[in-house]
């Protein structure tokens, strides 16, 4: 495991989760559903049939990695009690773009995807939509107050499972194996305990996630 990427249950501290010029990040998180997002994503003129089913596992997913943010200590999780990571909130779009850099280039994640190119970051007007755009672009709305809601780790993974699996041509929108690559990049960056939420989570949501 690289050294800027601590164990389970430790603080992790190789970026930096909060951007005083985004604004602070209120107590309450009432956030545009999952559904939202990524409306353009590559692959969508063709019937995304699990979409919904990915969106809905997600933000059950991303709700037990706020918990733990929150100080939440254990997660009830398939009968086994897990201590998970806390989710990071990645502040700016200088942020996420160092930390889709940083993913990118985790051996596990070269080992299985090669080398692929950072994506480009670019603010996306309005606020309820998140999206990944051919060739290799990610559009996240940054609003000047309140959460940045697309700036959350979680959802910022998703993103960038899509740039990995439309790039290297592995997946298309949300159809199998689109979860695989998500999950196969929760595993390097979160840890195990993180990627086993997130598949629990997937099967409960009947989501089809298919081999990478």
């Amino acid at each position: 495991m690289p050294p800027w990427v601590s164990t389970i249950g430790k603080e992790r501290t190789w970026l930096s989760v909060a951007s005083p010029s985004v604004g602070e990040v209120p107590a309450p998180r009432p956030v545009p559903a999952r559904g939202t997002r990524d409306a353009q994503a590559l692959g969508t003129q063709t019937r995304d049939t699990q979409r919904a089913r990915v969106y809905r596992a997600e933000d059950a997913w991303g709700d037990r990695l706020d918990a733990a943010r929150q100080g939440a200590a254990l997660a009830i999780v398939g009968g086994s009690s897990l201590l998970l990571p806390a989710e990071r909130r990645l502040g700016s779009l200088e942020a996420a773009a160092a930390y889709a850099v940083r993913v990118l280039a985790l051996a596990p994640v070269v080992e299985l995807f090669g080398i692929v190119p950072p994506p480009r970051l670019r603010t996306r007007r309005g606020g309820a939509r998140a999206h990944w755009e051919s060739p290799g672009t990610i559009a996240l709305p940054v609003p000047t107050h309140g959460e940045p809601w697309a700036l959350r780790e979680t959802v910022f993974l998703h993103e960038l499972a899509h740039h990995v699996g439309e790039t290297t041509g592995r997946c298309s929108g949300h159809r199998p194996p689109f979860p695989a690559v998500l999950l196969a990049l929760v595993d390097a960056v979160l840890g195990a305990e993180a990627a086993f939420v997130l598949r629990v989570e997937y099967g409960e949501h009947d989501v089809g996630v298919g081999a990478l």
